[in-house]
C-alpha cells in the first residue's frame, strides 16, 4: 500500500501540464511551456538557493555588514577603545579633584585635612580586543 503512494507520487511529479498565457480580448495565445511538478519545485528551489546566496554575499561583502551585530569595522573599535581611556581618565581626573576640594573644605572648616588613602586608586579599564 505504501509502495503504491510512493509510486503515484513519483508519477505524479511527472505529468507533464502545460502553462499558457492567452491575450483575454483576442484569444490569441502569446506564451506556452510545458512543465512538470518536479520542474517547477526544481526552479523553486534553485531561486531560493541563489536568492539566499546573493544576500549572503550582498551582506558579507558590502558596507551592510556593519549593521549586524558583532561585525564592526577596525575604525570603529578603535574609536570605541580610545573613548574608554578617555572617559577612564576623565574619572579618575575627576576623583582626584573632588577629593582636593574636599580636602579644601575640610581645612577651611576647621578641620586638618582629609588622609589620601593611595590604595584606592582606581586601575585602569583593560579592554579585549
Amino acid at each position: 500500500m505504501a509502495e503504491s503512494r510512493k509510486k503515484k507520487f513519483v508519477e505524479r511529479l511527472h505529468y507533464k501540464l502545460r502553462l499558457v498565457l492567452i491575450n483575454d480580448e483576442t484569444f490569441e495565445e502569446k506564451f506556452s511551456y510545458k512543465l512538470t511538478p518536479l520542474n517547477i519545485f526544481v526552479a523553486f528551489s534553485s531561486f531560493v538557493v541563489i536568492f539566499t546566496f546573493l544576500i549572503i554575499v550582498g551582506i558579507f561583502y558590502t558596507p551592510l555588514r556593519e549593521y549586524v551585530p558583532g561585525y564592526t569595522n577596525n575604525e570603529t573599535k578603535r574609536k570605541v577603545r580610545e573613548l574608554l581611556y578617555k572617559t577612564d581618565s576623565l574619572n579618575q581626573a575627576l576623583k582626584v579633584k573632588e577629593d582636593y576640594f574636599k580636602n579644601v573644605s575640610n581645612i577651611l572648616n576647621g578641620g586638618t585635612g582629609l588622609q589620601s588613602d593611595t590604595s584606592a586608586e582606581e586601575r585602569p579599564v583593560k579592554i579585549n580586543d
